[in-house]
């Protein structure tokens, strides 16, 4: 067998596997999903699981890390200032929220221990980061605060946003909310 067969498998079999951990999550919290039951929603055998995952953790740390990459594609374009790139990565994290709203929503309900949450925050922490530490190549002069200091700062007020803005019914445009947190941003 070639090997663009055998990647083409992978990917449906990865595609199979997180959307089946994706809908479970939808409807029961993810410390009661065992591996069975996401084999059994993705059609998929127990061994091709564990030949892909050690368990249901690292699947869903693969999940938010090809979440992350889609981030990270996200570059400063030609003519972009730092705040219209900023402006634009905002908007795009809410457009992605809300498109997701129900996955938040539920798991933010179910999450009864911090696996999940601390999932979240290092994939939006190391988002930062990268794209601090982007900036600082760029601009030539190193940051004023260390890099770790303002990533994690961030992070908790992104998250604390986010959550606040899905708990409150979304009722407040995107557009608006990346005004707010634009004005709250010293450039």
């Amino acid at each position: 067998m070639d090997e663009q067969s055998i990647d083409l498998r992978m990917q449906r079999t990865y595609k199979l596997l997180s959307e089946a951990l994706y809908e479970l999550i939808l409807k029961q919290p993810f410390e009661e999903i065992s591996v069975t039951d996401i084999c059994k929603k993705a059609m998929v055998h127990r061994t091709t699981f564990y030949k892909h995952f050690q368990d249901k953790y690292q699947l869903l740390e693969t999940i938010f890390s090809e979440e992350q990459r889609k981030f990270s594609e996200l570059h400063i374009s030609e003519g972009e200032t730092e705040k219209e790139y900023y402006r634009r990565v905002l908007r795009q994290m809410f457009e992605y929220v809300k498109n997701n709203r129900v996955f938040f929503v539920q798991s933010a309900s179910h999450i009864k221990n911090d696996f999940m949450a601390n999932l979240l925050r290092n994939t939006v922490r190391t988002y930062l980061e990268r794209c601090f530490r982007m900036d600082e190549t760029r601009l030539g002069v190193p940051s004023a605060i260390p890099i770790p200091i303002m990533s994690e700062y961030y992070t908790g007020a992104a998250i604390a946003l986010v959550m606040w803005w899905l708990q409150n019914g979304m009722e407040i445009s995107i557009e608006q909310m990346v005004d707010y947190i634009s004005l709250m941003i010293v450039w």
